[in-house]
């Protein structure tokens, strides 16, 4: 119905964009260690039809690790949400697009903010000594792991990471992380 108020060349126009873009894998519902081996699992076999050098693949193939894992990690999730966790791969002709999303604390967002903006300002020897700083740390904080993800996702995606939170109340937010891995490897 939108698409017949268009005029045509500007429906010619979003169709061509579209199919431009491949969706590998879309998935929004509940996450567990479960879900996370079978959505890895068909990455992993989607990948492989592509013809694309296998450095990309570990690369993209990382960041969904990544993505999930921060997902199972740090959902904040009451059990009767209508608002699930969700990922999505895409491939596009400049680039593998990932988006991941999920549901946390607001009391989490200031923190997680700064951390990201952190990373993102640093170029690849910042955030090699962010890593290393992170893994030599004495302390890990409870059932959050090292804090190691998103400076992974940044290291791995070799490209700027976007973010952004949506307040659903007082208590939660949606948080979506999007990673765009380009398709030529930038030095």
């Amino acid at each position: 119905m939108f698409a017949q108020n268009l005029p045509a060349y500007l429906t010619l126009s979003i169709t061509l964009i579209m199919a431009k873009i491949q969706t590998i894998l879309n998935y929004r519902g509940p996450i567990e260690f479960e879900t996370t081996e079978i959505l890895l699992q068909k990455v992993k076999k989607d990948l492989e039809v592509h013809s694309i050098k296998k450095v990309l693949k570990k690369r993209v193939y990382n960041i969904m690790v990544e993505c999930i894992e921060n997902m199972l990690r740090h959902h904040a999730a009451p059990s009767d949400t209508s608002i699930h966790p969700y990922i999505s791969l895409e491939k596009g002709q400049q680039e593998y697009l990932i988006t991941a999303g999920n549901l946390i604390s607001n009391e989490e967002v200031d923190d997680l903010q700064l951390k990201i903006d952190h990373v993102k300002k640093q170029d690849k020897e910042g955030l090699l000594k962010m890593y290393e700083d992170q893994i030599n740390k004495d302390t890990i904080a409870k059932n959050k792991g090292a804090g190691l993800g998103i400076i992974t996702i940044a290291l791995k995606a070799n490209s700027k990471i976007n973010y952004n939170f949506t307040p659903v109340n007082n208590e939660l937010s949606v948080f979506e992380l999007q990673v765009s891995v380009p398709l030529e490897h930038k030095k």
